[in-house]
């Protein structure tokens, strides 16, 4: 890899989600997806059904097939590809200003983290993708477009860790991924802006620790 091969990871990531562009979606699919995210959240994510959703945004079951054809699977699927899609524009809007490896490398940990501790859809979904490693429980095609998915976030940041000078980035960059996802673990979504912005900086100095540590 060059030396600002970051910028490449960063672009192809961008180029996968100009492929899921929310900017046609109309108000009533997003308010069904959001319903079914609070329902999923706060009740699991099983016990979410096509009549519960219906009563959330006050009409009848019927009506949500004319915005979802597919029904439960089909929110599903749209409800997954909405959380990655919020989460790039906002990972994109987090890197762009970075002028050098360390600096996007910084930026992608602090939005990974402030993003797992203060959004308790990034716990479902990433529950949702791990059963579906094990148990197969999406539909093939969406399965490829998460594992593409992931992979192109992932190879951000061995692309950073590699601009860096870190060898054995790709299984140092699992760890640092790891560590982030299970970010509940450690800090609580209830803690103050000074608070989130201390723990925001350990998860900095913990990734930092990761890259060096020896394998």
């Amino acid at each position: 890899m060059s030396g600002r091969s970051y910028e490449a990871a960063r672009d192809a990531f961008a180029h996968q989600l100009q492929e899921w562009d929310w900017a046609g979606q109309g108000a009533s699919r997003r308010h069904i997806l959001e319903a079914f995210l609070e329902l999923a959240i706060a009740n699991g994510f099983s016990s979410v059904s096509m009549r519960t959703i219906a009563n959330a945004v006050n009409i009848k079951p019927p009506s949500l097939y004319s915005h979802f054809p597919n029904g439960r699977d089909e929110i599903v699927a749209e409800s997954l590809r909405w959380h990655f899609h919020r989460f790039g524009m906002a990972l994109l809007e987090a890197v762009d200003p970075a002028t050098s490896a360390e600096s996007f490398w910084d930026a992608m940990v602090r939005l990974h983290f402030t993003r797992q501790v203060k959004l308790p859809e990034s716990n479902l979904w990433d529950l949702l993708v791990a059963t579906d490693r094990m148990a197969h429980i999406l539909p093939p095609a969406l399965r490829d477009q998460v594992n593409d998915w992931v992979s192109l976030h992932q190879n951000m940041y061995v692309a950073a860790a590699t601009d860096m000078g870190y060898t054995q980035a790709e299984e140092r960059v699992k760890v640092v991924m790891t560590l982030l996802e299970g970010a509940t673990r450690w800090a609580s979504p209830d803690c103050n802006d000074d608070e989130m912005e201390e723990l925001t900086s350990r998860a900095v100095t913990l990734s930092q620790v990761v890259l060096a540590a020896q394998f």
